[in-house]
This record gives C-alpha cells, sequence and structure tokens, in this order.
C-alpha cells in the first residue's frame, strides 16, 4: 500500500509541475479553445498580414475573434506617477491577449495591449506593459522548449528551481509579484509530494494531507480540486459512454465537478469540436479530388484555396492549411 502511494504521489507530482505552464498557453477559457493541430500553424504565420488593426474600441476589435463576447480579466494598477505596477493580474491580462496567438500576428496583438491600457489606464502604463510583454514573450518561449520540465519525481525540485530562476532573471524584482499564484502551487505540490513519499503511516499522511489542504487558500484549493478532476476527465466521460450514459449524464458531471459555467463551455466546446471535425472531413473529401484531378501544381493550389476560402473563415483557413501540412508524406 505505501508503495502504491508513493507511485500515485510520484505520478501526481509531475502533472502538478506541469499544469501552471499548461493553464498559461494560449488556449484559453476565455475564448474557443483551438485544437491540438493548431500549433502547426505557427509556420504559416508568416504568410499573414502584418498591418495594424484600425483604431476603434477594443470590443469591437476582438468582435471577430475567439475572444468575442469576453472581457479582460483584470485592471492595471498603477502608481501615482501612472507607472505600472506589476501583480499577478498583470500577467493574466497578457495571457489574455496572447490566447489570440495564431488568429492575429504579433503586431496586432502589440496594437490591441496598448490601445486598451491607454484607453483603461494611461500611456505611460500601456507602454511598461509593452516591455514587460517582451520579456513575456521571451519566458514563454524559453518555457515551452521543454527544459524547465520534470521527466522524473527526483529532478522535480531542481525543475522548479531553474524556473524560479529564470523568472528572476527576466523580470528581476517583478517576478514574485507575477508568478506568486504559480509559485504558492508550486510550493504546495511540493508539500504534498513529501508527504505521500515520506516515512510515515497511511493515517499519519492522511492527517498530514489534511492539514495541509487546510493551510492552502481556497481558490488555490479549489484549483487543485479540479486539477485532479481535469486529469480524470476523460476515463470519466468515457466510462458514462461506456455504461450506456447520455450527453446529459455528461453535463450533470461537468456541472458537479466543475461548475454551471464551465459545464456550459465544455458541453459548447464538445458541440463545436464535433461540428468542426465534420467539416473538415467534408473539406477533405474535396481536397483530396483535386490532388488526385491531375491538374497542374499551381491550378491545384489555386482550387484549393478557393475550397478553403468558401467553406472556412480566415482564421480556420490558417489551420485548414497546418493541418494539411501535418498529411503530407515527409520524403523519409
Amino acid at each position: 500500500m505505501k508503495h502504491h502511494l508513493t507511485l500515485l504521489a510520484s505520478v501526481g507530482l509531475l502533472a502538478a509541475a506541469g499544469f501552471w505552464g499548461l493553464q498559461q498557453m494560449p488556449a484559453s477559457a476565455h475564448g474557443e479553445a483551438r485544437p491540438a493541430a493548431d500549433t502547426p500553424s505557427q509556420a504559416a504565420r508568416t504568410d499573414r498580414p502584418t498591418t495594424p488593426l484600425p483604431s476603434r474600441p477594443v470590443t469591437l476589435a476582438l468582435a471577430n475573434t475567439s475572444l468575442a463576447g469576453t472581457t479582460v480579466p483584470a485592471d492595471l494598477v498603477m502608481d501615482g506617477e501612472g507607472q505600472l505596477v506589476v501583480n499577478s493580474g498583470t500577467r493574466a491580462i497578457l495571457e489574455y491577449f496572447l490566447s489570440l496567438s495564431g488568429e492575429l500576428t504579433d503586431e496586432q496583438i502589440r496594437h490591441l495591449i496598448r490601445q486598451w491600457a491607454e484607453e483603461n489606464a494611461s500611456p505611460r502604463a500601456a507602454s511598461d506593459l509593452l516591455a514587460l510583454l517582451g520579456r513575456y514573450n521571451d519566458y514563454r518561449q524559453r518555457f515551452a522548449s521543454g527544459d524547465f520540465a520534470a521527466s522524473t519525481a527526483s529532478d522535480i525540485t531542481d525543475k522548479l528551481n531553474q524556473r524560479r530562476q529564470l523568472r528572476e532573471e527576466l523580470f528581476g524584482a517583478d517576478a514574485a509579484a507575477l508568478f506568486a499564484d504559480e509559485d504558492r502551487y508550486d510550493n504546495f505540490s511540493l508539500q504534498r509530494h513529501a508527504i505521500l513519499t515520506g516515512d510515515m503511516s497511511n493515517a499519519e499522511k492522511e492527517q498530514a494531507m489534511q492539514t495541509l489542504h487546510a493551510s492552502q487558500p481556497a481558490h488555490l484549493a479549489d484549483q487543485y480540486r479540479q486539477q485532479q478532476a481535469l486529469q480524470r476527465l476523460q476515463d470519466t466521460e468515457r466510462s458514462i459512454k461506456e455504461t450506456g450514459g447520455s450527453s446529459t449524464d455528461r453535463f450533470a458531471y461537468h456541472q458537479q465537478t466543475f461548475g454551471d459555467e464551465a459545464a456550459l463551455r465544455l458541453q459548447s466546446l464538445a458541440r463545436e469540436r464535433q461540428q468542426w471535425q465534420q467539416r473538415y472531413q467534408d473539406y477533405a473529401t474535396q481536397r483530396d479530388q483535386i490532388l488526385t484531378s491531375g491538374l497542374a501544381g499551381n491550378d491545384q493550389q489555386q482550387q484549393l484555396e478557393q475550397l478553403r476560402a468558401r467553406l472556412f473563415a480566415e482564421t480556420e483557413q490558417r489551420r485548414v492549411a497546418a493541418l494539411d501540412r501535418l498529411e503530407e508524406p515527409t520524403g523519409e
């Protein structure tokens, strides 16, 4: 039994180590979730126009994006001179706008951030926020390299320390404010790992875990609970289906576990995913007919572009093109 608890602790800690990184990636709960295949669309970004968005209220500029109908999740904090005061909300704001990566160019996203900050704070705070954006993009790129992800339970502490050193290197005194919640979560995970892998009886471990949970802020404890539920989500949904459960049963489970708003969002995402898969399959059938038609390469490409323009919105066309490239033979 003790060996089983140790194994669970290792698996749980490794998942927790990646949790915050996954939470901060561009797919955002504020907008439409993107399929995993969106990632290769990075290769298509050089084809996008670099013209800044027209000057208009940010809410209107977002109307044709996946953030339509949403609101920026926090307000900027300023000192008496209008200078930006960095906190965890600042990071949430950056992540909100960066979730548009793949839909808008980097230049357009910067334009939106500046416009929003000037409308809601001050020109100086806007300038400070854009300077922070440059360092934050550097952090995201370096973090996404995988160099800071633990591969085994034994190197988790070293990797967390390396991540903190990277933040301090890039953000200096602002690092603690930007990553306060993440640091608390990491410390919680390390303490949990120490308890579950320590030399205590099961009863002692259970008591220690109760004490640890009770010592955490309510939002952190709830965040951990939801993380655990998300890790089990796919298996739970499969179990519901295999036992004859309906979509209503799945919705009831989502509602009980994640709350009303998240349950509605999961339901909507499932419907959107199914519709997208059907639309892409219909497109793929017509695409294959073009590719096997015997037309010259340029004519094929022209017809493919016309087909995408007819069946998909502009942002979807980039996604489709990326999916098509994934299906091309590599020549290996």
